[in-house]
Protein backbone atom coordinates (compact mmCIF):
# COMPACT_ATOMS: atom_id res chain seq x y z
CA UNK A 1 0.00 0.00 0.00
CA UNK A 2 2.83 2.34 0.81
CA UNK A 3 4.23 1.97 -2.70
CA UNK A 4 0.64 2.67 -4.46
CA UNK A 5 0.21 5.79 -2.12
CA UNK A 6 4.10 6.97 -2.94
CA UNK A 7 3.51 6.27 -6.79
CA UNK A 8 -0.17 7.87 -6.97
CA UNK A 9 1.42 10.97 -4.84
CA UNK A 10 3.98 11.88 -6.92
CA UNK A 11 1.72 12.49 -10.00
CA UNK A 12 0.77 15.24 -8.40
CA UNK A 13 2.86 19.06 -8.32
CA UNK A 14 4.23 18.67 -4.45
CA UNK A 15 7.34 19.56 -3.71
CA UNK A 16 9.67 17.76 -1.27
CA UNK A 17 10.23 14.03 -0.01
CA UNK A 18 7.01 11.99 1.01
CA UNK A 19 8.00 10.89 4.51
CA UNK A 20 5.01 9.65 5.87
CA UNK A 21 1.89 8.48 5.53
CA UNK A 22 -1.22 8.22 7.61
CA UNK A 23 -4.56 6.91 6.86
CA UNK A 24 -7.74 9.18 8.02
CA UNK A 25 -11.12 6.86 8.78
CA UNK A 26 -13.46 9.66 9.99
CA UNK A 27 -15.06 9.81 6.64
CA UNK A 28 -17.76 7.57 5.76
CA UNK A 29 -17.29 7.33 1.94
CA UNK A 30 -14.03 8.16 0.33
CA UNK A 31 -10.89 6.60 1.74
CA UNK A 32 -8.45 9.52 3.15
CA UNK A 33 -5.09 9.73 3.88
CA UNK A 34 -2.27 12.50 5.31
CA UNK A 35 0.90 12.85 3.25
CA UNK A 36 3.72 14.42 5.28
CA UNK A 37 6.26 15.60 2.53
CA UNK A 38 9.26 17.66 3.62
CA UNK A 39 11.05 20.09 1.30
CA UNK A 40 14.50 21.11 3.06
CA UNK A 41 13.64 22.46 6.16
CA UNK A 42 9.64 22.36 6.17
CA UNK A 43 6.88 20.00 6.76
CA UNK A 44 3.86 20.41 4.92
CA UNK A 45 1.17 17.81 4.89
CA UNK A 46 -1.87 17.29 2.26
CA UNK A 47 -4.55 15.17 2.10
CA UNK A 48 -4.68 12.30 -1.01
CA UNK A 49 -8.09 10.89 -1.22
CA UNK A 50 -10.03 8.12 -3.06
CA UNK A 51 -13.19 9.05 -4.40
CA UNK A 52 -16.04 6.16 -3.90
CA UNK A 53 -17.04 5.49 -7.71
CA UNK A 54 -19.61 4.03 -6.51
CA UNK A 55 -21.61 6.57 -4.87
CA UNK A 56 -20.18 9.51 -7.27
CA UNK A 57 -20.34 7.70 -10.40
CA UNK A 58 -18.50 10.62 -12.46
CA UNK A 59 -15.75 11.59 -10.09
CA UNK A 60 -14.94 14.38 -13.01
CA UNK A 61 -18.14 16.18 -12.84
CA UNK A 62 -17.99 16.18 -8.72
CA UNK A 63 -14.17 18.00 -9.06
CA UNK A 64 -15.12 19.82 -11.57
CA UNK A 65 -18.42 21.86 -9.26
CA UNK A 66 -16.22 21.51 -6.32
CA UNK A 67 -13.03 23.56 -8.47
CA UNK A 68 -15.77 26.15 -9.78
CA UNK A 69 -16.90 26.81 -6.28
CA UNK A 70 -13.57 27.12 -4.23
CA UNK A 71 -12.37 29.76 -6.95
CA UNK A 72 -15.30 32.04 -6.72
CA UNK A 73 -14.48 30.97 -2.74
CA UNK A 74 -11.23 32.73 -2.70
CA UNK A 75 -11.93 35.64 -5.28
CA UNK A 76 -14.52 37.02 -2.53
CA UNK A 77 -12.43 36.26 0.58
CA UNK A 78 -9.64 38.01 -1.16
CA UNK A 79 -12.22 40.77 -2.34
CA UNK A 80 -13.55 40.66 1.39
CA UNK A 81 -9.56 41.03 2.50
CA UNK A 82 -10.44 38.13 5.22
CA UNK A 83 -7.07 35.96 5.41
CA UNK A 84 -9.19 34.03 8.53
CA UNK A 85 -11.81 31.71 6.91
CA UNK A 86 -10.57 29.63 4.02
CA UNK A 87 -11.97 26.90 1.32
CA UNK A 88 -10.30 24.15 0.17
CA UNK A 89 -7.39 24.16 -2.15
CA UNK A 90 -6.89 22.08 -4.86
CA UNK A 91 -3.36 20.58 -5.83
CA UNK A 92 -3.01 19.63 -9.34
CA UNK A 93 -1.47 16.86 -11.00
CA UNK A 94 2.11 16.98 -12.69
CA UNK A 95 -0.63 17.48 -15.85
CA UNK A 96 -2.38 20.16 -14.44
CA UNK A 97 -5.58 18.20 -13.67
CA UNK A 98 -7.99 17.87 -10.90
CA UNK A 99 -7.82 14.22 -10.82
CA UNK A 100 -5.73 11.23 -11.00
CA UNK A 101 -7.15 7.98 -12.88
CA UNK A 102 -4.75 4.76 -11.38
CA UNK A 103 -5.72 1.62 -13.28
CA UNK A 104 -5.81 -1.13 -10.48
CA UNK A 105 -4.22 -4.79 -10.78
CA UNK A 106 -8.17 -5.53 -11.90
CA UNK A 107 -7.51 -3.70 -14.51
CA UNK A 108 -10.30 -0.76 -12.53
CA UNK A 109 -10.16 2.24 -12.84
CA UNK A 110 -9.52 4.73 -9.44
CA UNK A 111 -10.04 8.07 -8.99
CA UNK A 112 -7.50 10.42 -6.44
CA UNK A 113 -7.97 14.15 -5.36
CA UNK A 114 -5.18 16.10 -3.36
CA UNK A 115 -5.72 18.95 -1.46
CA UNK A 116 -3.95 20.91 0.98
CA UNK A 117 -3.77 20.42 4.44
CA UNK A 118 -5.34 23.06 6.61
CA UNK A 119 -3.43 23.65 9.81
CA UNK A 120 -5.24 24.54 13.44
CA UNK A 121 -8.04 23.16 12.93
CA UNK A 122 -10.58 20.71 14.81
CA UNK A 123 -13.50 18.96 14.03
CA UNK A 124 -16.81 18.18 16.23
CA UNK A 125 -19.27 15.12 15.62
CA UNK A 126 -21.50 16.07 18.42
CA UNK A 127 -21.61 19.75 20.17
CA UNK A 128 -21.77 18.26 23.04
CA UNK A 129 -18.30 17.33 22.20
CA UNK A 130 -17.24 20.70 22.96
CA UNK A 131 -16.94 22.54 26.44
CA UNK A 132 -19.57 24.93 25.08
CA UNK A 133 -22.43 23.51 22.99
CA UNK A 134 -24.40 26.71 22.41
CA UNK A 135 -20.99 28.30 21.22
CA UNK A 136 -20.20 25.64 19.16
CA UNK A 137 -23.66 25.58 17.44
CA UNK A 138 -23.67 29.43 16.83
CA UNK A 139 -20.69 29.02 15.00
CA UNK A 140 -21.79 26.02 13.12
CA UNK A 141 -24.80 28.52 11.97
CA UNK A 142 -22.05 31.17 11.28
CA UNK A 143 -20.14 28.82 8.79
CA UNK A 144 -22.87 27.40 6.79
CA UNK A 145 -24.42 31.08 6.57
CA UNK A 146 -21.28 32.29 5.58
CA UNK A 147 -20.57 29.81 2.93
CA UNK A 148 -23.63 30.34 1.62
CA UNK A 149 -23.25 34.37 1.62
CA UNK A 150 -20.16 34.12 -0.10
CA UNK A 151 -21.59 32.01 -2.91
CA UNK A 152 -25.05 34.22 -2.73
CA UNK A 153 -24.10 35.66 -6.62
CA UNK A 154 -22.59 32.19 -7.93
CA UNK A 155 -25.14 30.50 -11.19
CA UNK A 156 -25.75 27.83 -9.73
CA UNK A 157 -26.64 26.57 -13.10
CA UNK A 158 -23.08 26.21 -13.83
CA UNK A 159 -23.02 23.00 -10.92
CA UNK A 160 -23.66 19.45 -12.18
CA UNK A 161 -26.52 17.57 -10.04
CA UNK A 162 -23.97 14.64 -9.03
CA UNK A 163 -26.48 12.83 -7.16
CA UNK A 164 -30.02 13.24 -8.86
CA UNK A 165 -32.63 14.27 -6.60
CA UNK A 166 -30.69 13.82 -3.33
CA UNK A 167 -33.25 16.35 -1.60
CA UNK A 168 -36.18 15.62 -3.42
CA UNK A 169 -38.42 14.79 -0.25
CA UNK A 170 -41.36 13.61 -3.03
CA UNK A 171 -39.59 11.71 -4.98
CA UNK A 172 -38.21 10.14 -1.33
CA UNK A 173 -41.87 9.67 -0.62
CA UNK A 174 -42.79 8.06 -3.79
CA UNK A 175 -39.64 5.21 -3.25
CA UNK A 176 -41.27 4.81 0.32
CA UNK A 177 -44.56 3.98 -1.64
CA UNK A 178 -43.22 1.71 -4.02
CA UNK A 179 -41.57 -0.21 -1.13
CA UNK A 180 -44.59 -0.71 0.37
CA UNK A 181 -46.21 -1.74 -2.52
CA UNK A 182 -43.45 -4.45 -3.37
CA UNK A 183 -42.64 -5.25 0.25
CA UNK A 184 -39.85 -7.74 -0.48
CA UNK A 185 -38.89 -7.97 2.88
CA UNK A 186 -42.55 -7.99 4.64
CA UNK A 187 -41.49 -5.75 6.38
CA UNK A 188 -43.81 -2.70 5.37
CA UNK A 189 -45.94 -3.21 7.86
CA UNK A 190 -44.22 -3.10 11.15
CA UNK A 191 -45.10 0.48 11.71
CA UNK A 192 -48.50 1.12 9.85
CA UNK A 193 -49.53 4.12 12.45
CA UNK A 194 -46.32 5.72 11.36
CA UNK A 195 -46.58 5.43 7.81
CA UNK A 196 -50.09 7.08 7.89
CA UNK A 197 -49.01 9.47 9.72
CA UNK A 198 -45.95 10.02 7.09
CA UNK A 199 -48.60 9.96 4.04
CA UNK A 200 -50.98 12.46 5.86
CA UNK A 201 -47.86 14.90 5.94
CA UNK A 202 -46.54 14.89 2.53
CA UNK A 203 -47.88 17.74 0.94
CA UNK A 204 -46.37 20.05 3.48
CA UNK A 205 -43.38 17.63 3.83
CA UNK A 206 -43.11 18.80 -0.36
CA UNK A 207 -43.52 22.69 0.56
CA UNK A 208 -39.68 23.19 -0.32
CA UNK A 209 -39.07 20.97 -3.64
CA UNK A 210 -42.02 22.10 -5.32
CA UNK A 211 -41.22 25.74 -5.24
CA UNK A 212 -37.52 25.34 -5.77
CA UNK A 213 -36.88 27.28 -8.67
CA UNK A 214 -40.37 29.20 -8.76
CA UNK A 215 -40.72 30.92 -5.32
CA UNK A 216 -37.89 29.73 -3.83
CA UNK A 217 -34.36 30.58 -5.80
CA UNK A 218 -31.96 27.68 -6.67
CA UNK A 219 -28.62 28.24 -4.88
CA UNK A 220 -25.35 26.57 -4.87
CA UNK A 221 -26.43 24.15 -1.38
CA UNK A 222 -23.98 21.93 0.43
CA UNK A 223 -26.35 19.42 0.95
CA UNK A 224 -24.56 17.69 3.73
CA UNK A 225 -24.37 19.88 6.56
CA UNK A 226 -23.40 17.89 9.10
CA UNK A 227 -21.32 19.17 12.34
CA UNK A 228 -18.04 17.46 11.50
CA UNK A 229 -17.87 18.96 8.04
CA UNK A 230 -17.08 22.36 9.11
CA UNK A 231 -13.39 23.18 10.24
CA UNK A 232 -13.54 24.88 13.44
CA UNK A 233 -10.19 26.92 14.81
CA UNK A 234 -8.41 25.31 17.75
CA UNK A 235 -8.09 28.42 19.57
CA UNK A 236 -11.79 30.74 18.74
CA UNK A 237 -14.09 27.95 18.00
CA UNK A 238 -14.78 29.95 14.91
CA UNK A 239 -16.25 27.85 11.38
CA UNK A 240 -12.93 28.51 9.58
CA UNK A 241 -13.78 26.47 6.41
CA UNK A 242 -16.86 24.40 5.24
CA UNK A 243 -15.14 20.76 4.20
CA UNK A 244 -16.66 18.06 2.09
CA UNK A 245 -17.71 19.23 -0.82
CA UNK A 246 -18.63 16.29 -3.01
CA UNK A 247 -22.48 17.30 -2.77
CA UNK A 248 -22.19 20.62 -3.45
CA UNK A 249 -24.63 20.85 -6.10
CA UNK A 250 -27.70 23.44 -7.45
CA UNK A 251 -30.33 23.48 -4.46
CA UNK A 252 -32.31 25.37 -2.29
CA UNK A 253 -30.63 27.14 1.21
CA UNK A 254 -33.25 25.59 3.19
CA UNK A 255 -31.98 22.11 2.76
CA UNK A 256 -28.58 23.01 4.23
CA UNK A 257 -29.97 24.75 7.02
CA UNK A 258 -32.85 22.30 8.13
CA UNK A 259 -30.35 18.64 7.55
CA UNK A 260 -27.60 21.33 9.53
CA UNK A 261 -30.29 22.05 12.72
CA UNK A 262 -31.45 18.37 12.71
CA UNK A 263 -28.03 16.69 12.53
CA UNK A 264 -26.41 19.29 15.08
CA UNK A 265 -29.24 20.11 17.57
CA UNK A 266 -30.51 16.84 18.24
CA UNK A 267 -30.19 15.39 21.74
CA UNK A 268 -28.98 12.27 19.95
CA UNK A 269 -27.25 10.45 17.33
CA UNK A 270 -29.46 8.83 14.92
CA UNK A 271 -29.21 5.27 16.05
CA UNK A 272 -30.36 6.07 19.56
CA UNK A 273 -33.24 3.90 21.06
CA UNK A 274 -33.95 5.34 24.12
CA UNK A 275 -36.86 7.71 23.29
CA UNK A 276 -36.69 9.84 26.31
CA UNK A 277 -32.98 11.22 24.67
CA UNK A 278 -34.68 11.74 21.54
CA UNK A 279 -35.80 15.49 20.79
CA UNK A 280 -34.63 18.80 19.74
CA UNK A 281 -32.56 20.56 21.84
CA UNK A 282 -34.06 24.37 21.52
CA UNK A 283 -31.25 25.99 22.90
CA UNK A 284 -28.88 24.89 20.33
CA UNK A 285 -31.26 25.29 18.05
CA UNK A 286 -31.53 28.70 18.63
CA UNK A 287 -27.71 29.46 18.76
CA UNK A 288 -27.65 27.33 15.38
CA UNK A 289 -30.07 29.89 14.00
CA UNK A 290 -28.60 33.33 15.29
CA UNK A 291 -25.54 32.53 13.87
CA UNK A 292 -26.58 31.60 10.32
CA UNK A 293 -28.96 34.23 10.18
CA UNK A 294 -26.25 37.16 11.09
CA UNK A 295 -24.96 35.99 8.01
CA UNK A 296 -27.52 34.98 5.72
CA UNK A 297 -30.67 37.83 6.55
CA UNK A 298 -29.69 40.44 3.92
CA UNK A 299 -30.06 37.59 0.95
CA UNK A 300 -33.18 35.88 2.15
CA UNK A 301 -36.36 36.21 0.19
CA UNK A 302 -39.35 36.26 1.27
CA UNK A 303 -40.49 32.88 0.89
CA UNK A 304 -37.26 31.14 2.20
CA UNK A 305 -37.96 32.95 5.55
CA UNK A 306 -41.33 31.72 5.72
CA UNK A 307 -40.51 28.30 5.50
CA UNK A 308 -37.00 28.53 7.84
CA UNK A 309 -38.24 26.91 10.69
CA UNK A 310 -40.41 24.19 8.84
CA UNK A 311 -37.02 23.03 6.74
CA UNK A 312 -35.67 21.58 10.20
CA UNK A 313 -39.12 19.32 9.93
CA UNK A 314 -39.21 18.75 6.90
CA UNK A 315 -35.30 17.68 6.59
CA UNK A 316 -35.97 15.29 9.53
CA UNK A 317 -39.23 13.76 7.63
CA UNK A 318 -37.11 13.18 4.58
CA UNK A 319 -34.33 11.12 6.43
CA UNK A 320 -37.16 9.01 8.54
CA UNK A 321 -38.38 7.98 5.35
CA UNK A 322 -35.20 7.15 3.93
CA UNK A 323 -34.26 4.79 6.52
CA UNK A 324 -37.92 3.43 6.33
CA UNK A 325 -37.48 2.59 2.77
CA UNK A 326 -34.28 0.94 3.06
CA UNK A 327 -35.32 -1.35 5.97
CA UNK A 328 -38.37 -2.81 3.83
CA UNK A 329 -36.50 -2.57 0.82
CA UNK A 330 -33.88 -5.06 2.83
CA UNK A 331 -30.97 -2.59 4.21
CA UNK A 332 -29.73 -2.05 0.57
CA UNK A 333 -27.65 1.68 0.81
CA UNK A 334 -27.40 2.65 4.63
CA UNK A 335 -24.81 0.20 6.22
CA UNK A 336 -26.01 -1.03 9.33
CA UNK A 337 -24.19 -2.90 11.93
CA UNK A 338 -27.27 -5.23 13.22
CA UNK A 339 -30.39 -6.07 11.56
CA UNK A 340 -33.16 -3.50 12.73
CA UNK A 341 -30.12 -0.65 13.02
CA UNK A 342 -32.60 1.34 9.82
CA UNK A 343 -35.63 0.38 11.60
CA UNK A 344 -34.19 1.99 14.89
CA UNK A 345 -32.64 4.82 12.93
CA UNK A 346 -36.25 5.74 11.50
CA UNK A 347 -38.18 5.05 14.98
CA UNK A 348 -35.41 7.47 16.47
CA UNK A 349 -35.87 11.19 13.37
CA UNK A 350 -39.78 9.90 13.32
CA UNK A 351 -39.65 10.80 17.16
CA UNK A 352 -37.60 13.60 16.42
CA UNK A 353 -39.98 14.76 13.65
CA UNK A 354 -42.98 14.60 16.03
CA UNK A 355 -40.96 16.63 18.79
CA UNK A 356 -40.20 19.15 15.83
CA UNK A 357 -43.44 19.32 15.75
CA UNK A 358 -44.18 20.45 18.59
CA UNK A 359 -41.83 22.81 18.92
CA UNK A 360 -42.28 24.73 15.85
CA UNK A 361 -44.13 27.26 16.82
CA UNK A 362 -41.80 28.56 19.09
CA UNK A 363 -38.83 28.24 16.50
CA UNK A 364 -40.66 30.40 13.99
CA UNK A 365 -41.24 32.66 16.65
CA UNK A 366 -37.38 33.16 17.65
CA UNK A 367 -36.99 33.19 14.06
CA UNK A 368 -39.34 36.35 13.99
CA UNK A 369 -37.39 37.65 16.81
CA UNK A 370 -33.96 37.02 15.02
CA UNK A 371 -34.99 39.33 12.06
CA UNK A 372 -36.74 41.95 13.61
CA UNK A 373 -33.57 42.67 15.29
Amino acid sequence: MIEKINLIASNFQIDGNLIKIEENNQGNINKTYILYYKNKDVLKKYLLQKINSNVFNEPHLVMKNIELVTNHIKEKLQDLNDTYHKTLNIIKTRDNKNLYTYINEDLEKEYYRVFDFIENCISYDSLKDSNNPEELAYQAGKGFGFFQKLLNDFPSNLLTETIKDFHNTKKRFNDLILSIENNITNRAFTCSKEIVDLISKIKEASLIIDSLGKTIPIRVTHNDTKLNNILFDKDSLIATCIIDLDTVMPGSLLFDLGDGIRSACSNSFEDETDPTKIFLDLDLTKAYLKGFLEETKDILTNEEINLLGLSVKILTYELAIRFLTDYINGDTYFKIKYQEHNFDRFKNQYLLFKDIEIKLEEINEFIKKLLII
